[in-house]
């Protein structure tokens, strides 16, 4: 798997409407709400973390299956056609527990709806990382360009993947700033990296990495 090979549906969520923008309950909030639980969407949700799972995770156990829904989260506000049940526009992510092979494990998923292509899932770092969809596709495409090659000490860019995400630093509400911890693996080895998040004078989040030592 190649991290967010999707990265032109995940640019357009800058021109999109910001789900915070809108009332949190909103009528198409609901409505998304009601199509994430159709049998239709679940089977789509577990082929899609199946397919996502790092190849580094994947050659220790294949058989990774949702167990359970933790949380979901709308990035974008969406937009429907009356009366039908898919979204037209919108994109949200979506956090489950899973089953990897008898041990419990926590992976997210990403999806974007655009009208005329359909939904496309993206994927997301497994484990418990607070950043949404947009934040962890701008900060890990840096994370694997050049903080987790420098830490692995691995020129291998195109093969290193995040392979797990901790909060080391719970978020402070008020400042919206906190600290994670994803782990890197490439080239045979695994890394730490730790990264920093906090607001910037625009409104937006800025990130900062420290390197940890290869394993």
């Amino acid at each position: 798997m190649t991290y967010l090979p999707a990265a032109a549906l995940l640019a357009a969520l800058a021109a999109g409407s910001a789900v915070g923008q809108q009332p949190p309950n909103s009528p198409n909030v609901q409505r998304l709400r009601e199509f994430i639980g159709t049998p239709e969407h679940l089977q789509a949700v577990r082929a899609a973390i199946s397919a996502f799972e790092p190849t580094a995770l994947a050659a220790a156990c294949k058989d990774v299956r949702p167990t359970k829904g933790r949380a979901w989260q709308p990035v974008e506000e969406p937009v429907f056609d009356p009366g039908a049940k898919t979204p037209k526009n919108a994109a949200w992510q979506e956090t489950w527990e899973v089953n990897a092979c008898g041990k419990s494990g926590v992976r997210s998923v990403g999806f974007v709806a655009r009208h005329g292509q359909g939904i496309v899932p993206l994927p997301m770092f497994p484990g418990e990382s607070l950043a949404d969809l947009k934040l962890q596709h701008d900060a890990g495409q840096l994370a694997l360009t050049d903080a987790a090659p420098a830490a692995l000490r691995c020129e291998e860019r195109g093969r290193i993947q995040v392979i797990d995400s901790a909060v080391i630093s719970r978020p402070d509400a008020a400042r919206r700033q906190w600290s994670e911890r994803w782990t890197v693996a490439g080239c045979g080895r695994t890394a730490d990296i730790h990264v920093d998040f906090r607001p910037d004078p625009q409104g937006g989040l800025v990130y900062e990495f420290r390197n940890q030592p290869r394993r």
